[in-house]
Formats: structure tokens, C-alpha cells, sequence
């Protein structure tokens, strides 16, 4: 029972997307840079002088003012995620990374720049257009998306280092979380 204060901890971490980490990493003027979809590699939104924050929208009960812009046929979590931006709860992301491979989250996105959602002066969205297919081409295609709409912006906007030694690096990293994570994970496979 002792050690349940440390799950208690990172559990309060999850209530709130402005978490203590994430003001802790601002403060520390580091770029936060908010994502929604797994086309866009996390991994490079961790290079040396920022950190990735993927959106939510915990403890949504409403999305009144966001059904003015998006109809409620629209999915909820991007109701929710442009309602907590109008609110005010991503003033502290530097950018929003996205997709468009899904209509709504794509008109979600576009919202965030057409209504000035995040009060940050450096703020900025850019978009990436995936491949959906799994062939050579595409895969050029993907690798030039997110050089133009995220190395490279990075690099012009913040002045990120996004050279090969860097990247390379932020790989390492992000690899050595996912296998201590999955050590982890290995835990729960034995007996209690």
C-alpha cells in the first residue's frame, strides 16, 4: 500500500492536460507541441528543446460552444478537444501537429488557426497529408510530408536541431522508454 501514493500521482497527472510536468517543461522553455494522430511520430516531436503532448480533453462534460462550429454529428473527441481550446486549456502548446486522413479532426485542426484558439504568439498548425498506402511511393511521399511540415518547420520556427545525430538521438530515447515501459508490462505477466 505504501507505494500506491506514486500511482496516485501519475494518476492525477492524467486530470488535467496542462499537468505539472507540462508546466514544468514550459518553464523550462521548452516547445510543447500538441498531436492527435499517430501518423504524426512522436518521436519527433521529443527532439532536444521540446515535448510532445498528445491532446484530450479529461473531465469534457460539455461542447456546447464547439457544436456552434461542428455539428454533433461530428465525433465527440474532436468537439471536446476544440471546446477545451476555446476555453483556453492548450495556451500553453507552441504548435499543433496533424493529420488529414479524418474530415473531422482535420476541421478541428483548421478551427484551432481560423479562431486563434491558442493565445500564444508563437503558436502555429500545420498539417501533414498521410499516405494510405503501404507502398515504396508512399512511403517517399510520407518521409517528404513530414520532412517540409515537421523537421523542417521545427527547425525555421524554434530553431530545433533536427540533424540526422540529433534524431538519432531522440530514437534512442524514445526506444528506451518503450522498452522500459514494456518491462514493465512484463511485470503483470507474473504471478501476484
Amino acid at each position: 500500500m505504501k507505494d500506491l501514493k506514486h500511482l496516485i500521482y501519475f494518476e492525477n497527472l492524467l486530470q488535467e492536460a496542462q499537468n505539472e510536468l507540462v508546466v514544468q517543461a514550459c518553464g523550462e522553455g521548452k516547445f510543447a507541441l500538441g498531436y492527435n494522430c499517430y501518423y504524426i511520430p512522436e518521436v519527433l516531436l521529443n527532439l532536444e528543446g521540446c515535448f510532445s503532448t498528445r491532446l484530450r480533453a479529461p473531465g469534457s462534460e460539455s461542447t456546447d460552444i464547439a457544436d456552434y462550429y461542428m455539428t454533433t454529428r461530428n465525433c465527440p473527441y474532436v468537439r471536446s478537444i476544440l471546446e477545451r481550446g476555446i476555453e483556453g486549456g492548450y495556451n500553453y502548446l507552441s504548435a499543433l501537429f496533424g493529420a488529414e486522413n479524418c474530415a473531422t479532426m482535420d476541421r478541428m485542426e483548421q478551427h484551432f488557426w481560423l479562431l486563434n484558439v491558442v493565445k500564444n504568439d508563437k503558436f502555429f498548425v500545420t498539417q501533414i497529408d498521410p499516405p494510405m498506402k503501404g507502398d515504396k511511393t508512399n512511403l517517399d511521399y510520407y518521409k517528404v510530408e513530414l520532412k517540409l511540415k515537421v523537421v523542417d518547420e521545427l527547425n525555421k520556427r524554434f530553431g530545433i536541431d533536427t540533424s540526422d545525430a540529433a534524431m538519432r538521438k531522440a530514437i534512442e530515447q524514445f526506444n528506451e522508454v518503450c522498452r522500459v515501459v514494456k518491462e514493465i508490462g512484463d511485470f503483470r505477466k507474473l504471478e501476484n
